[in-house]
């Protein structure tokens, strides 16, 4: 079949639109396909990338919480005894045996305890309020009951809570002295910074206020004996039965903040 010019040309027309379009789907489409995969590919990357550095931001200042927390604690921890200035009672005697030393006091008998689990109480004032009954009917207004309500708030808080447990060791000792160095021993104790709590003492052959003694001796018109009157001295020998704990925490490990 010979074809005229005019059906050449429009076959040739047809045929370029078929390879363009075989071109379109042999190698453009699946490119555009490609590119377009990558976009979302990208996308996700992008949101993945953007996620894991929000997380990065909260790690700095979730690392200085962490750390604040723990130089907070260990303050708080360095109020009591270090543990191992008291894990047993030959370590007690040890620690305790300076405040003797430095005020003059002789030391007669003591008995100390190896650390041990126990437990602390919360230290709170308890107000007692006389005739509580009798004020309640007085008090029509009940402005005094409140006022009495606002005192009593920390004890009642604080008397209903767990007590917490804790490391302790008791060190009951017997010393002799001059009234001053047995109030001087005594003082150190409570002025140093641990928590060494004094329980009980008990004081024999010592007159605990002697200007009010005599006071009141001269105002009876009471004479004093030889052994009221050595008493009295400054330097008068007394003998101090007194029963101590100490308290004491592990120390806490400092978190690895940087751990992967």
């Amino acid at each position: 079949m010979k074809l005229n010019y005019r059906d050449k040309i429009i076959l040739g027309a047809l045929l370029a639109f078929v390879i363009l379009l075989a071109g379109f789907f042999l190698l453009i489409k699946p490119k555009y396909t490609a590119i377009k995969d990558d976009k979302a590919a990208l996308t996700k990357a992008e949101q993945e990338r953007d996620d894991v550095d929000a997380k990065i931001s909260e790690i700095k200042p979730l690392q200085e919480r962490i750390k604040k927390t723990y130089d907070d604690t260990v303050t708080l921890t360095n109020d009591f005894v270090a543990y191992n200035d008291m894990y047993n009672a030959r370590k007690v005697d040890q620690y305790m045996q300076h405040f003797a030393e430095d005020n003059e006091v002789k030391i007669l008998n003591l008995n100390a305890t190896d650390v041990g689990s126990g437990s602390v109480d919360y230290y709170y004032f308890t107000p007692t309020f006389v005739g509580d009954d009798l004020l309640k009917a007085a008090d029509l207004n009940g402005d005094r009951q409140a006022a009495n309500a606002e005192l009593s708030a920390e004890s009642d808080s604080l008397k209903d809570r767990t007590k917490e447990n804790i490391l302790s060791s008791n060190y009951t000792i017997a010393v002799t002295g001059t009234r001053e160095n047995i109030w001087n021993y005594l003082k150190a104790i409570e002025d140093q910074d641990k928590t060494i709590i004094i329980n009980n003492v008990s004081l024999n052959g010592i007159i605990i206020s002697p200007d009010q003694y005599e006071k009141q001796a001269d105002f009876l018109g009471v004479e004093l004996s030889d052994e009221e009157k050595e008493m009295l001295e400054d330097d008068a020998e007394a003998t101090a039965n007194i029963t101590i704990t100490l308290y004491s925490v592990y120390d806490l490990s400092e978190p690895n903040v940087e751990a992967d």
